[in-house]
């Protein structure tokens, strides 16, 4: 990426209660944050009617939301009324050039990253993400590569997390923090879940180029509806 940090877009639903988990704050510090307060408009309600209703209260929380970022983080706040969540998210980290957008879940304290590597697809953007996002965090992580049994060298696995980590390791992530994991694995899927229970957020490559309806490919879909973890999702805009 040609960014000295990542850019990660957190949504936020203003009609709502819902607030960012704090630890999970920060583990994004040192990136730069679209804060995008996003308000839900019933189909049978026009747009310009919500808007003038609404727009004063979400403006005035988002931005209460954005002082709750550890201090020093470079935040811009954004304030959208839409029908279609997945439509407008895609299309304002495509406007903001987001390389990372936040699918949240329950918070928990950050210390231990699970980052499942498929293959060379989307790696040098997952690596440049993840050890921008560790460099101020103590937080450890797990490169995890799972192929389906009999149809890979497994040696093949342990070379593409070796590579992953020393990449890592040359962006200044303390070897000591990084661990790998291949298997070979009859559901792939559910070993990935299984590691989740571990581990306190997932870092997921992109497999499509948009994020419309979570159209992430049936690998990362499934994952991030099962593994009831906080999720980074890496654009692969480039796709």
């Amino acid at each position: 990426m040609s960014k000295s940090e990542p850019r990660v877009l957190v949504p936020v639903d203003v009609s709502s209660e819902e607030r960012p988990d704090p630890d999970l704050l920060e583990l994004l510090y040192p990136a730069k944050v679209v804060l995008v307060g996003w308000h839900p408009v019933p189909d049978q309600t026009a747009l310009e009617l919500m808007r003038d209703e609404h727009e004063a209260d979400a403006i005035e929380r988002i931005e209460a939301i954005a002082t709750e970022f550890p201090e020093g983080t470079d935040i811009e706040t954004v304030v959208v009324f839409t029908r279609d969540r997945s439509e407008t998210v895609d299309r304002v980290a495509d406007e903001y050039e987001c390389d990372v957008i936040l699918v949240p879940q329950d918070g928990r304290e950050i210390r231990r990253v699970l980052v499942p590597i498929r293959g060379d697809v989307n790696v040098t953007r997952i690596v440049s993400v993840v050890g921008g996002l560790l460099k101020e965090s103590g937080a450890t992580v797990t490169l995890y590569h799972a192929s389906p049994t009999g149809e890979e060298d497994p040696t093949v696995g342990e070379a593409l997390l070796r590579g992953v980590a020393d990449k890592l390791e040359a962006s200044g992530v303390d070897p000591k923090r990084i661990d790998t994991t291949a298997v070979e694995s009859d559901s792939p899927v559910a070993d990935i879940v299984d590691a989740a229970k571990n581990h306190d957020v997932l870092i997921l490559g992109e497999t499509e180029p948009t994020l419309v309806q979570q159209i992430l490919g049936d690998v990362p879909t499934q994952i991030i509806e099962r593994a009831g973890r906080p999720v980074l999702v890496v654009r692969n805009v480039d796709a």
